[in-house]
C-alpha cells in the first residue's frame, strides 16, 4: 500500500464532507463501489480489477454465482480496514439484492431484509412501523449482512451487539445449499463473527423495539475522574464510550441514554456540524501538529478548547453517522477489569514512538460490551465481559509503523482482534490460541459448508488455514 501524504487526507476529508453537504446526504464519496471495473474499498488502500463482476437481484441468481465460480467475495460498503474485501475472481455486490421481503409468519415487532440491505434502509423501514434497533453501532452504511459478518458492536452496560437483535439468518453455502437458521444453530455462530468463510447471508429477520429518543451527550473531562468513577459511569449510563488523546490528562465523555425529552432544534444539522467539525479538525489541525512535532507541546492546550455537544436525536440519528475523516482503525478486546490500564500501554507506544519521529496524529476510543454473549464462535467479544479498545490513527504516513507495533504488543497480553478493521499479522495459531474450541467448531463448519474454499481470499487463508483444523 501507498503511504498516504498529509495532504491526501485533509483534501479527501474535506471533499467528502463537501459533497455530502452539497447533495444534502445522498452522496457519500468516501464509500467503496466498483467504478468502470475498478473496486476501492472507502479508504482507497485496496484498489483493484475483479476478473468478474456481478450484482445478482434475487436468490437463484446467487446460488448459480456460488455454482459457477472458482472464488468469490461480497462486499456491502466497503466500509473496511484489511484485505477481506479482495478477490482473485469474483467480486459480489448485494446492493441490488436488498429491501423488505414479505413474510406473513413475523410477529409485528419484526421485519425480514435482504443480505444486501443497507443498515441506514432497514432502520427507515423500521421507521415506518414506528420500530427502531435496540442500539446500532456507529456506521450507517453498511449492509445488514456485512455487519453480521463481522459481528459488528455497539457499547453499552446491557447490550453489545446488532447480532443481540436478529431473530434468524436466510445462509447460502459454497455448495449452493440454503439454510434458515437461529441463534442457538452452530451455523449461525459461524457466520456471525465469521467474515464471509461459511456463506452469504442473504436473508435476516430483525426483532426491533418501539422508536424512541436519545440524548446524546458528549464532555470533556480528566482521565484522572474516569479512572477513578469508571464503574460508576458505565452503571449510570445505558450507553457509554471514551476518547482518550495522546499527550495529555484530558478525556471526552461519550453516553447516550433513552428520553423522553424533546427532540433538539435543528438536531441532526447540528450533529452533522459538530462531526463534520471534528473530521476537519483531526485532518487539518490534529496532523499538522503530529507532523510538525508540536503535538506533545499542544495537545494539552488544543483539547482545552474542546467543546462537546448535548442533542436530543431520534435514535438512530444519535447511534449512527455517516461522514468519517480518512482514517485507519485497529480494533481489540481484552476482559474489563474496571481499569484503563491496557489502554495506558497502547497510548504510551504512541507517545514513545512519536517522539521518534513520523506518526500521524491519533486518538483512542473505549468501548464497552456486557458479558454471556455467545451468539458467534470468534468474535472479539464472545462470552466474556470486555473493552473494546479502538486506535485509530489518520490514513497517512507513518501509522503502518505504529500498528506493527500495536499488534505485537496485542498479542503479548492476549487480546482479541476485530477482524472488520486493520490485522495484518495475526494467522490461525493465533486464533486457535485466543479461541480454543470455538475456533476447531468455526474451522468444522468452514470444511462442512465451504469444502472447496470458494469464499477464501488472501485473507482469511492467513487466518483459518495456517494450521491444522
Amino acid at each position: 500500500m501507498k503511504s498516504r501524504s498529509y495532504l491526501y487526507a485533509a483534501l479527501t476529508t474535506t471533499l467528502n464532507i463537501v459533497l455530502y453537504a452539497l447533495t444534502f446526504g445522498h452522496f457519500i464519496w468516501l464509500e467503496g463501489r466498483v467504478c468502470r471495473g475498478v473496486f476501492r474499498n472507502w479508504i482507497r488502500q485496496f484498489r483493484y480489477r475483479p476478473q468478474r463482476f456481478a450484482q445478482p437481484t434475487t436468490e437463484e441468481e446467487i446460488i448459480n454465482l456460488i455454482k459457477n465460480s472458482r472464488s468469490l467475495r461480497v462486499f456491502g460498503s466497503a466500509h473496511s480496514f484489511n484485505e477481506g474485501v479482495v478477490t482473485d475472481e469474483t467480486l459480489v455486490s448485494l446492493d441490488r439484492y436488498c429491501g423488505l421481503v414479505k413474510r406473513n409468519d413475523l410477529e409485528d415487532d419484526q421485519i425480514c431484509v435482504k443480505g444486501g440491505t443497507r443498515v441506514r434502509d432497514v432502520v427507515k423501514l423500521l421507521l415506518d412501523k414506528d420500530l427502531a434497533f435496540e442500539a446500532l453501532p456507529s456506521h450507517d452504511a453498511q449492509s445488514i449482512g456485512g455487519i453480521l459478518s463481522t459481528d459488528v458492536h455497539g457499547t453499552g452496560k446491557d447490550w453489545g451487539f446488532v447480532n443481540e437483535s436478529i431473530v434468524s439468518l436466510k445462509i447460502i453455502d459454497g455448495k449452493g445449499e440454503v439454510y434458515v437458521c437461529r441463534p442457538e444453530d452452530d451455523l449461525f455462530k459461524a457466520a456471525v463473527g465469521g467474515i464471509g468463510a461459511v456463506g452469504i447471508i442473504s436473508e435476516v429477520v430483525v426483532k426491533a423495539v418501539t422508536r424512541f429518543d436519545v440524548q446524546q451527550k458528549f464532555e470533556m473531562s480528566t482521565l484522572g475522574f474516569v479512572k477513578e468513577n469508571l464503574d460508576l459511569l458505565l452503571q449510570k449510563n445505558k450507553h457509554f464510550s471514551l476518547y482518550l488523546f495522546p499527550f495529555t490528562k484530558k478525556c471526552q465523555i461519550n453516553t447516550w441514554n433513552c428520553t423522553d425529552k424533546k427532540k433538539s432544534f435543528l438536531g441532526p444539522l447540528r450533529e452533522f456540524v459538530s462531526i463534520s467539525k471534528d473530521a476537519l479538525l483531526s485532518a487539518w489541525f490534529g496532523n499538522m501538529m503530529a507532523y510538525t512535532g508540536l503535538l506533545e507541546r499542544l495537545s494539552d492546550f488544543s483539547y482545552s478548547f474542546k467543546r462537546g455537544t448535548n442533542l436530543v436525536l431520534e435514535s438512530n440519528k444519535a447511534f449512527n453517522r455517516t461522514i468519517y475523516h480518512l482514517h485507519q482503525e485497529l480494533e481489540f478486546t481484552v476482559p474489563f477489569k474496571n481499569t484503563l490500564d491496557d489502554c495506558d500501554i497502547f497510548i504510551k507506544l504512541y507517545e514513545e514512538m512519536y517522539r521518534d519521529g513520523g506518526l500521524p496524529y491519533g486518538i483512542f476510543e473505549i468501548r464497552f460490551t456486557p458479558g454471556g454473549r455467545n451468539r458467534t464462535f470468534i468474535g472479539a467479544g464472545r462470552e466474556h465481559r470486555s473493552m473494546w479498545i479502538n486506535l485509530v490513527c489518520n490514513d497517512s504516513h507513518g501509522f503502518e509503523k505504529y500498528y506493527a507495533a500495536a499488534e505485537k504488543l496485542v498479542k503479548e497480553i492476549g487480546a482479541r482482534p476485530h477482524l472488520g478493521k486493520f490485522c495484518r499479522n495475526f494467522d490461525a495459531d493465533d486464533m486457535r490460541r485466543i479461541h480454543g474450541e470455538h475456533f476447531d467448531k468455526f474451522l468444522r463448519l468452514v470444511n462442512e459448508h465451504d469444502p472447496q474454499r470458494k469464499f477464501a481470499n488472501v485473507f482469511t487463508q492467513r487466518l483459518f488455514q495456517a494450521s491444522k483444523s
